[in-house]
C-alpha cells in the first residue's frame, strides 16, 4: 500500500527543457507544470511491516494509474493490479482509496478544498 500527499516544501515550478517523457510513456510540452508527489509505501510480510517514502515527479495530466506504475516499475513489481493508492487525512482520519482513473490534478482538486496539503498523507 502506498499513501501519497504533495508536498508544498518540493518545487512545483514549470520546467524549462523542450519535452519530458513521463514513466507512462506520455510526453510533456514545453512549460508544462511538473509536480512532485512524496509517497508514502507501507509493506506488510511475514515479517514486520516496512515503511520507507520515495518522491514521484508528474505532470498535470498523470492519473492515479500513472503514479501506481512509476511506483511498480522502480522495485520491478508483478501483478500491478493488485496495488492501490490511499489519501489518509493526518488530523481526522479520513481514508480515500482512490480510482486508478482520476487524475492527479482532480484529486488535488477535490481533497484540497476540504483540508490543506500538508494534512494529506
Amino acid at each position: 500500500m502506498a499513501a501519497a500527499y504533495l508536498d508544498p516544501n518540493l518545487n512545483h515550478t514549470p520546467n524549462s527543457s523542450t519535452k519530458t517523457h513521463m514513466g507512462t510513456g506520455m510526453e510533456r510540452s514545453p512549460g508544462a507544470m511538473e509536480r512532485v508527489l512524496k509517497v508514502f509505501h507501507y509493506f506488510e510480510s511475514n515479517s514486520e511491516p516496512t515503511t520507507w517514502a520515495s518522491i514521484i515527479r508528474h505532470g498535470d495530466a498523470t492519473d492515479v494509474r500513472g503514479i501506481i506504475q512509476k511506483i511498480v516499475d522502480s522495485h520491478k513489481v508483478k501483478h500491478v493490479a493488485c496495488y492501490g493508492f490511499r489519501l489518509s487525512h493526518l488530523r481526522s482520519e479520513e481514508v480515500h482509496w482512490l480510482h486508478v482513473d482520476m487524475g492527479v490534478s482532480s484529486v488535488r482538486e477535490k481533497y484540497e478544498l476540504a483540508h490543506p496539503p500538508e494534512e494529506w498523507k
